[in-house]
């Protein structure tokens, strides 16, 4: 029997479904996990859609720039100063794990000290940067900068639980900022204090407690098996300064367009380029989530595995974000107007550019994750260094002249030689075929074992 045809008529099954989600909820393997992280990441998303909401049209487009420039440069500068060390750190653990306590302890000596480095050099530079912006943003800015330590050690947290497989604890952490944030703007909205820098302030503060707590439990259990510290730190920046263009390269891409507009546009443009950028971003939960699980899982297999598990999971996530793309592409002028109000028609076009974009780039986020997991970390830096010269470039020459569109269409055509570059290296790198586009009856199949809730499963 067609294994969809399978799946759909056990759905119809009131016991058949609570067995299947009572086993996803119980089970450990890789692909419960991928459930799991995907729904608390479509969970995420909804927080982030509402907190955007309240934001966006509270503060209208201006005011949302404002708020959204404050809180950009924290995260700009955690991302740019990360030198590989999530990544570094996943990798080591998988293969060193009775060195766990020794790389843990050295990433996070290593993330204090770069952290504090970095929130004080932007400090200093984010008056030259926002000289178009209020004393008062220019101000906020540089307090939120104290958070950039606090988010390297975060990130490198989510390495350590993703690698020793606490994908429960992992999500519940990821969660919870953005709980907190939701609540925080709820207060702020009952008291009549909502503005740009509370707005900001709820959106960045929320994590800080958890790190820190988060952070003394684990380095209270690590200490005292502490063994090799040299070895730890040779290991992962190894590993780290071969993976750190992938970081550096990756925040460049990922911010520079909102960096862009922020030096050559008004708040205004921002506020609604924030906005066509969140929404269309809705398509790419499906790879973001993949990813946190593919790497790990991935890590643990041969080069032959690995290559085969990542090309299966590209096909099967690329479909599943081009439908819900398309979807998109007809009732997201709808959704833009119900959400955020008709103050943001004006970011429709972008949005559709933006939605062709996340797609590609989604694919090939996963497609990497192969380079990654074989220890070949360069060639996603490559990727990413050829992404950014041409988006920057096109971005310079074109925003100026034509407006907010182009940010979109510079990213779009980045985007696609990136694509071309990634599955070329397939071949050239790798030694094996270039990745199939169409999803086969095989990955169907695949994915139905996969999901498919065994007796011995549920018991």
């Amino acid at each position: 029997m067609n294994p969809l045809i399978s799946l759909l008529r056990r759905g119809l099954d009131f016991q058949s479904a609570l067995s299947f989600l009572k086993g996803i909820l119980t089970r450990r393997d890789s692909t419960a996990n991928s459930i799991r992280t995907v729904t608390v990441t479509m969970l995420i998303f909804l927080l982030n859609l509402i907190t955007g909401i309240i934001t966006a049209r509270y503060l209208g487009p201006e005011g949302k720039g404002e708020s959204s420039a404050m809180l950009l440069w924290p995260t700009f500068f955690a991302n740019l100063l990360m030198l590989g060390m999530p990544s570094a750190l996943l990798y080591n653990l998988k293969k060193h794990p009775q060195e766990t306590a020794s790389f843990y302890i050295t990433a996070k000596l290593v993330c204090l000290g770069v952290g504090l480095v970095g929130a004080g050099t932007g400090a200093l530079l984010l008056p030259s940067i926002l000289n178009s912006y209020s004393s008062e943003v220019v101000l906020v800015s540089q307090w939120l900068m104290l958070t950039v330590p606090v988010l390297l050690i975060e990130y490198t947290n989510n390495a350590t639980l993703q690698a020793r497989e606490e994908f429960k604890l992992f999500n519940s952490l990821r969660l919870l900022p953005h709980l907190g944030t939701l609540v925080v703007l709820i207060l702020l909205l009952n008291f009549h204090k909502l503005d740009p820098f509370t707005g900001a302030f709820a959106y960045a503060l929320p994590t800080v407690p958890i790190t820190i707590l988060l952070t003394l439990r684990m380095v209270r259990s690590y200490l005292p098996e502490i063994k090799k510290l040299t070895f730890s730190l040779k290991s992962i920046l190894h590993y780290g300064i071969r993976s750190a263009g992938v970081d550096v390269m990756g925040t460049m891409y990922i911010y520079m367009d909102q960096v862009i507009v922020i030096l050559l546009l008004n708040p205004a443009s921002l506020g609604l380029y924030l906005v066509a950028l969140s929404l269309s971003r809705v398509v790419n939960i499906i790879h973001a989530s993949l990813v946190m699980v593919l790497f790990p899982k991935a890590s643990e297999l041969d080069t032959e595995q690995a290559i085969i598990l990542v090309k299966k999971v590209f096909r099967i996530s690329s479909f599943i974000t081009c439908t819900v793309a398309v979807v998109f592409m007809f009732i997201g002028p709808f959704v833009l107007s119900l959400l955020y109000g008709h103050q943001y028609q004006p970011a429709i076009a972008v949005f559709r550019i933006l939605l062709f974009e996340v797609v590609i780039s989604g694919g090939t986020l996963i497609l990497s994750q192969a380079f990654m997991s074989v220890g070949k970390p360069e060639i996603s830096s490559i990727q990413q260094v050829i992404g950014l010269f041409i988006s920057v470039l096109l971005m310079v020459l074109l925003v100026p002249k034509y407006g907010l569109l182009f940010t979109g269409i510079s990213l779009l055509a980045a985007t696609c030689v990136r694509f071309l570059f990634v599955i070329s290296q397939y071949k050239w790198v790798l030694k094996t075929n270039i990745p199939s586009l169409l999803i086969t009856r095989d990955d169907l199949n695949w994915l139905f074992r996969q999901i498919r809730i065994r007796e011995g499963n549920t018991k």
